[in-house]
């Protein structure tokens, strides 16, 4: 007879040929044997083994003596034994990794030992057990059987089984078992284990993937077994937080987990000292937390077995990887490749406390905007949100609200803002409301199927009105979820998650090619400094004037009649400029700050609700009491366009309105000379946005003269300041954004006057394919059902918009060798654009804060596969 591979805490086999033949259960039982685990012993019997066994027949049973004898010794209890007598389990061990192997507890129960066992569990229990082994054996034998009518009969005895609760029902299905198998198996444990292994043995020969698998035969222990006896299971730390220290319950006199157990730390001290080396060891093995079951049996502890933790959080498996890289057990190129970079969305955002959300309705689907969960009071305009926040504030009550609408457009930036998240039923991943959410670190979802009524919503048929509670789950890789309630948040901290830690391991693998931040106020700054970004690749100066404080300040700026009436405005909103870039260039110091001149359409800035028209009316007439209300109205109704995306903004303004641009470059001067006197490093960088020709950019930074008229350019500007100030000039670029495909033609012609460009995705895709960001996705699922478009294109670079970034590029840097470029469209922050990107030339990416983090660990995994990639050739 060939060979058996016995294993026990002091017994493994670690032959790396042996180890093939013996499967991934045998091989996993060897590696907690080889750690010194108090693990239950046993044996594998390969598969050229189990075909000899059958073969042999009945003198199998000699070969079986041998190994049970190693058992019986380790566990003080005999097999086949009236009295006390010790039970195995039978389980498959592939080769290939399957889902899950089958397996038969309790062998070795049979009407000799049954009783026996009984007197240390109850007869129940028992009974209960002996009729799961033939259940077990009859879902075994069915996997071979070819008689029809014999599988008819071990169905209907199969049925009747699983009804048989109480000892006595038990019995009389156990005769009725006898009608179909030996008499032997339900007499003598071995004669059982012998026809279990002859089951086996065909299943395997009828199935081409378990064909080669082994069996492993393991002692079994119950935690309801006599005095001091437990079952219980813990992670090698808490799942949740990473904290260190092994996680779980146990179970006092119990043989799996039942109602509410004792938490592990309660355990006695030698058995918890002991479980947490364990899983010390073992997650140093498998470099990952693992989940261990245990049981305690008459005052002694044995490990059941471990598993993998597909549900531990991204906070448990930065703190785990960074404690194994401290150890030096795992290098920086492990920690980088094992962490998926969207996983890091996880520690920058709440996420939802499943257990808590178990007890709410929920419905699920739509487009994830800005990932992450919130919670809060349901609000259906600005206003009324803007309302409710004050009286909360007033009252000391609960601040967290969402802002439920079909759209969102720059006046409801505020409610935004302070709101927690923001649920639309119109556009997709690059409309309005999400990009701001983003850029807020707010959550955002998409839902078409949304009705707004008079005075509630159906969301997906289920009625929330203004104030209920809802809870927003938005996920990076899993589909999202709206729960009808208020679930608890877990709330996570760049600081307590290792997130900056991990970082650090990051930038050291990052070289040329980083991340950039897109930053328009303070705060942002600051978290994108603590991120590590490399300077600001997008300051949307359109967003600071959404303020309360300056919106209708602006909007008389616009509708202003006269330019003298303009630069009066200008100048309230030049200080309040200054301000917000000093604090940008102080927070960055020595770092590339990248300021766009106002860009959005002038109309976006106007009133598009009936109260805040009300407010602009009472704000003008206060300004200039002469002035009506049908003037201003009238005023703001000849600003609207039919196709603003495409209509007067961007350098178009500039042209128009020359003063607007005049202020904010006098206001970036200022700020940037300012600081230069106290001593810190600036780098302004002003990107002109929506150029389309050599021409516009050209006017803007040197300035023309025309009879009449005169456009005042950046450089002149730069000079007067400096001239002001009395300062050396400090180093600073003109650029320009190149978000249309006429830009990225022309992009030789434009690098003469361009420092550096910016690649602006979000308007490229919408102006080479021709697609609205806010209205693609009405019909984007139809293409994708067709397989006429396989991502969004406001995710995923498109093919003609990667030709035109790569023809721009390569036109850019004949003009201009040393042309800066980078991309801050809201692609910036996808791992799936950043090997294009980092291909084409770029030198950066810019995005949102909260995407920095993500971006930066793709970067690094790009930077190791390709490091790889050299070293082989």
């Amino acid at each position: 007879m060939k060979k058996y591979y016995s294993f026990s805490s002091t017994e493994f086999i670690e032959d790396p040929d042996i180890q093939e033949k013996i499967g991934i259960r045998g091989k996993n039982v060897m590696m907690l044997a080889s750690l010194g685990a108090p693990i239950l012993p046993g044996f594998i019997i390969p598969n050229e083994t189990v075909e000899e066994i059958v073969n042999t027949g009945k003198d199998s049973k000699k070969f079986l003596i041998e190994p049970i004898e190693k058992l019986e010794r380790q566990m003080g209890k005999k097999y086949n034994d009236e009295k006390n007598p010790l039970l195995i389990k039978v389980v498959e061990s592939p080769i290939l990794n399957m889902i899950k192997a089958f397996s038969i507890h309790n062998i070795g129960l049979c009407n000799k030992t049954v009783g026996g066992f009984a007197t240390f569990v109850g007869e129940d229990f028992a009974y209960h057990e002996y009729r799961n082994v033939i259940i077990k054996l009859i879902e075994l034998n069915l996997k071979s059987e070819d008689d029809a009518d014999r599988i008819e009969k071990l169905n209907i005895l199969y049925d009747n089984l699983k009804k048989s609760k109480k000892p006595a029902k038990v019995k009389e299905q156990i005769e009725e078992a006898k009608t179909l198998y030996p008499e032997e198996i339900f007499n003598n444990a071995y004669e059982q284990l012998l026809f279990t292994i002859e089951l086996f043995e065909k299943f395997f020969k009828n199935s081409s993937s378990n064909i080669d698998s082994s069996l492993l035969i393991q002692s079994m222990t119950f935690g309801n077994y006599g005095e001091e006896s437990y079952f219980g299971s813990f992670y090698t730390r808490n799942i949740v937080t990473g904290e260190k220290g092994i996680s779980g319950q146990f179970f006092i006199n119990a043989f799996e987990a039942v109602g509410e157990g004792e938490p592990i730390d309660k355990l006695n001290k030698d058995y918890y000292n002991t479980l947490q080396k364990l899983a010390d060891d073992i997650e140093r093995y498998f470099k990952e937390i693992r989940q261990i079951r245990f049981t305690v049996e008459n005052g002694k502890l044995w490990v059941i077995d471990q598993v993998a933790v597909p549900n531990r959080s991204a906070q448990a498996e930065i703190k785990t990887l960074l404690d194994l890289h401290n150890q030096g057990v795992v290098d920086d190129r492990y920690v980088i490749n094992t962490i998926k970079p969207g996983r890091l969305s996880e520690v920058l955002h709440p996420v939802i406390d499943i257990e808590s959300a178990k007890k709410f309705q929920s419905v699920e689907g739509g487009i994830a905007g800005a990932v992450g969960a919130a919670v809060g009071q349901a609000y259906f305009s600005t206003e009324k949100l803007l309302k409710a926040y004050k009286r909360a504030i007033q009252s000391n009550g609960d601040t967290n609200f969402i802002l439920v609408m079909p759209a969102t457009f720059a006046e409801d930036v505020k409610a935004i803002e302070i709101s927690t998240g923001v649920l639309t039923s119109e556009g997709g991943y690059a409309s309005h409301a999400p990009v701001v959410a983003r850029s807020l670190g707010k959550v955002a979802l998409v839902f078409p199927d949304i009705k707004f009524e008079k005075d509630h919503v159906l969301i997906k048929g289920k009625k929330v009105k203004e104030g209920d509670y809802i809870s927003l789950n938005v996920p990076y890789y899993d589909t999202p979820k709206i729960y009808f309630g208020r679930v608890d948040l877990i709330i996570p901290s760049p600081e307590d998650s290792g997130l900056l830690d991990l970082l650090e391991v990051v930038q050291k693998n990052i070289k040329d090619f980083d991340v950039h931040a897109n930053a328009d106020q303070p705060k942002d700054a600051q978290l994108a400094k603590l991120f590590k970004a490399q300077g600001i690749g997008l300051c949307r100066t359109e967003h600071m004037f959404f303020d309360e404080k300056r919106i209708n300040t602006f909007r008389a700026m616009i509708i202003a009649d006269t330019k003298e009436e303009r630069i009066k405005a200008l100048d309230k909103l030049k200080e309040m400029q200054v301000a917000d870039f000093y604090k940008l260039f102080k927070i960055m110091e020595g770092l590339p700050v990248t300021i766009r001149l106002l860009d959005a359409p002038l109309h976006e800035f106007l009133p598009h609700t009936r109260e805040s028209m009300n407010e602009f009316i009472k704000f003008m007439k206060k300004k200039n009491p002469k002035l009506d209300e049908k003037e201003i109205r009238l005023r703001c109704d000849m600003l609207k366009e039919f196709n603003p995306m495409l209509g007067h903004r961007g350098c178009r303004v500039a042209i128009s309105y020359p003063e607007i641009y005049n202020m904010q470059t006098r206001a970036i001067f200022e700020a940037a000379y300012s600081l230069k006197k106290e001593g810190i490093d600036v780098k302004p960088e002003i990107m002109i946005p929506l150029v389309m020709s050599s021409n516009e950019i050209k006017t803007i930074r040197y300035g023309k003269k025309i009879e009449g008229k005169h456009i005042t350019g950046i450089e002149e500007i730069e000079r007067e300041v400096r001239e002001k100030f009395k300062a050396d000039p400090i180093e600073y670029r003109v650029g320009t954004m190149i978000e249309l495909p006429a830009a990225a033609l022309q992009a030789d012609k434009i690098a003469r006057y361009a420092d550096f460009f910016s690649f602006g995705t979000n308007d490229l895709t919408q102006t080479t394919n021709g697609l609205s960001r806010d209205d693609f996705n009405n019909f984007f699922s139809d293409y994708n059902e067709f397989d006429l478009l396989e991502y969004n294109p406001f995710k995923v670079l498109g093919d003609q918009v990667k030709e035109l970034i790569k023809l721009a590029a390569q036109r850019g840097r004949l003009t201009r060798p040393d042309l800066i470029m980078g991309l801050c469209g809201e692609h910036g922050a996808e791992p799936i654009n950043i090997p294009f990107v980092k291909d084409t030339g770029l030198n950066y990416v810019s995005c949102s804060p909260y995407g920095i983090p993500i971006a930066k660990l793709a970067i690094a995994q790009l930077e190791i596969e390709r490091d790889a990639e050299t070293k082989r050739d």
